[in-house]
């Protein structure tokens, strides 16, 4: 993968792996020390919020990446990616907040991309993040 893995901020591991499926934590929009925070539907615009689900797929790819030991030819399907939005009570649109998420999955994934989805709107996530995800993984043996 082309990008660092964001560090925990924690007492968690990034990933579990057990047999074949790996646990991600849950990933925030961490890009260059800097992170896309606040509350959708109050401070933060419906954009800024897909472009925070956007690196915070990225960062979850980099996880996944990390879990395969760098061959993401081993993802043998991603079940499920859960998004959590940082949302104001009255906004109803959380699971468009995420679909660029899951674009940017299947974009990097193919159909080994494709997953079940919740997308749960949130008064608040850790770090005043906007968006985090966290996902379950199928995975290879390695070759």
């Amino acid at each position: 993968m082309d990008r660092r893995t964001p560090d925990p901020v924690g007492l968690y591991e990034p990933f579990v792996a057990a047999g074949p499926l790996v646990a991600v934590s849950a990933i925030s929009s961490a890009q260059d020390g800097k992170l896309i925070t606040g509350t959708v539907g109050r401070e933060v615009d419906m954009p800024t919020a897909e472009e925070a689900a956007r690196r915070a797929a990225r960062n979850l790819l980099a996880v996944i990446g990390d879990a395969v030991g760098g061959d993401l030819s081993r993802v043998r399907q991603v079940l499920m990616v859960r998004g959590h939005v940082n949302a104001s009570p009255d906004f109803a649109l959380v699971h468009q907040v995420i679909d660029p998420a899951s674009e940017v999955i299947v974009a990097k994934l193919g159909d080994r991309g494709r997953h079940a989805r919740t997308a749960i709107g949130c008064s608040t996530l850790p770090n005043r993040n906007t968006v985090t995800l966290d996902a379950l993984i199928m995975v290879e043996e390695p070759r």
